[in-house]
């Protein structure tokens, strides 16, 4: 294989994973791999120097690893915190405060695809980085939609994106059909679940769809071809990994998906005047045109970046003015971000 990329480079950016994977033993090359189009086996051979890898997998673990670092993907530990009391025998729950919520141009246009695919009984798929706010979306159309529309959310985990038998079980569960576990009653919950749906029909909404294998994707298109004409669509929202796959063609399992969608939404996140409404919302109207400037490049379009930052000024710098020199201590703080003229995604 001929190198396209500097040896002194790819030597480097092979050193970051190596010391960022020392700070993570939770991880392995695969964990990496699903945030990406390549094989598991490439991303394995590449962290692992056995093959020097050219311009495509070296850009897509430049992106991953910043992402990780980040805290945009494969974030460490649960989503709980305990907060610490003068008496160890008491443990208390910190009860996270729910913030405002904006209805941003993202929100709409999920909305807008999940009212299309009830409409015309159709397959969407949305997506946008991470962070965006697109589960949130889904919240706020099922509250404006209650009562109006059924509809039945499914989020993925790193069990149900890879075992096709698992995830049939999870959905039939989750739908209230009781059916016995094993390898060898998959197809009969399959079944189960599709003459449930052609009964019941609904809007199926599966979120974090860019873990899954090839294997679930057609599933969920053997799912729509059975169910559709009885009034069921599917929207699939995932990070953009996922249309990259799709779009490729190179698997028979996601070519035969791909040809079902029938409406597309590629999000970009909060738009620049959109975060100056949220910014002057939440109450800091003091901030350098250049500190707004690095502080929208840093939030690359996700909310919950915008949101994080937002509390962290709220909480550290009330009332004063948010300069350059502030910003790149947010992002060095929370993102482990070196930010300057040019923001390092």
């Amino acid at each position: 294989m001929v190198c396209q990329i500097p040896e002194a480079e790819t030597q480097q950016l092979r050193a970051d994973f190596h010391n960022y994977m020392k700070t993570r033993p939770d991880l392995e090359p695969a964990d990496f791999a699903q945030f990406t189009t390549l094989a598991e086996s490439t991303v394995r051979s590449w962290v692992r120097g056995n093959i020097p890898g050219g311009t495509d997998v070296q850009e897509q673990m430049r992106r991953v690893l910043a992402q990780a670092r980040a805290g945009d993907i494969l974030a460490p530990g649960g989503s709980t915190a305990l907060t610490v009391t003068e008496s160890a025998a008491k443990r208390v729950r910190r009860v996270p405060k729910a913030g405002t919520f904006y209805k941003t141009e993202t929100v709409r246009c999920v909305a807008q695809v999940l009212d299309y695919c009830v409409e015309n009984c159709a397959m969407g798929v949305i997506t946008a980085d991470y962070g965006v706010g697109k589960t949130e979306a889904i919240k706020s159309w099922r509250r404006e939609n209650a009562g109006k529309v059924d509809s039945f959310v499914f989020e993925f985990d790193v069990f149900s994106s890879k075992d096709k038998r698992y995830f049939m079980q999870a959905v039939g569960e989750q739908l209230g059909i009781l059916s016995q576990h094993g390898w060898q009653n998959a197809g009969r919950a399959f079944r189960n679940v599709c003459e449930h749906l052609r009964q019941n029909p609904c809007l199926l909404i599966f979120d974090q769809c860019e873990t899954l294998r090839p294997q679930i994707c057609d599933i969920i298109r053997q799912i729509w071809d059975r169910t559709h004409e009885a009034g069921v669509g599917v929207a699939m929202l995932a990070a953009p990994i996922l249309m990259a796959r799709l779009k490729g063609g190179k698997m028979i399992d996601l070519g035969a998906l791909e040809s079902r969608i029938g409406i597309w939404a590629p999000l970009t996140g909060i738009a620049r005047s959109e975060m100056a409404a949220v910014v002057k919302q939440e109450g800091i109207v003091d901030v350098e045109d250049a500190a707004f400037d690095l502080w929208f490049k840093a939030t690359a379009g996700s909310f919950r970046r915008l949101a994080r930052s937002l509390d962290l000024l709220k909480a550290k710098h009330a009332g004063r003015r948010v300069t350059e020199k502030t910003i790149i201590g947010v992002a060095g703080q929370l993102w482990g971000m070196n930010v300057g003229s040019e923001v390092t995604r």
